[in-house]
């Protein structure tokens, strides 16, 4: 069963991909992520992404990915008055989310793209 959406034109990013919501198949079950999310324990910022990039990825024939990397990559932790990094609050969403499940598929594809 799959989760994408249907739209040939749809768009998505992809913070952290499950895998399979089979555990045995080292996966996390869709009730776990819903009752994660319901109890506040990830917190989700006002989010406001600003593309970055647009590359033409390897697939035949190619599609065009919007990036959307945090930048810069690093903070300045230094200054506490300098603006947080471009697209912050993806990182910290992905960040958060990685820490709190720990199953075998989980991963995460690389730069946030659509």
């Amino acid at each position: 069963r799959s989760y994408k959406l249907a739209a040939a034109d749809s768009a998505h990013v992809e913070i952290m991909r499950i895998g399979t919501y089979e555990p045995e198949w080292g996966g996390v079950t869709a009730e776990d992520v819903v009752r994660v999310m319901q109890s506040g324990r990830i917190l989700i910022p006002q989010i406001e992404v600003l593309p970055t990039a647009v590359v033409a990825n390897p697939d035949t024939p190619p599609e065009l990915e919007i990036r959307f990397d945090m930048e810069p990559s690093i903070p300045d932790f230094y200054d506490c008055t300098a603006p947080l990094p471009v697209n912050w609050s993806l990182r910290f969403i992905h960040n958060q989310l990685f820490r709190h499940f720990k199953f075998a598929s989980r991963f995460c594809p690389g730069p946030f793209h659509s």
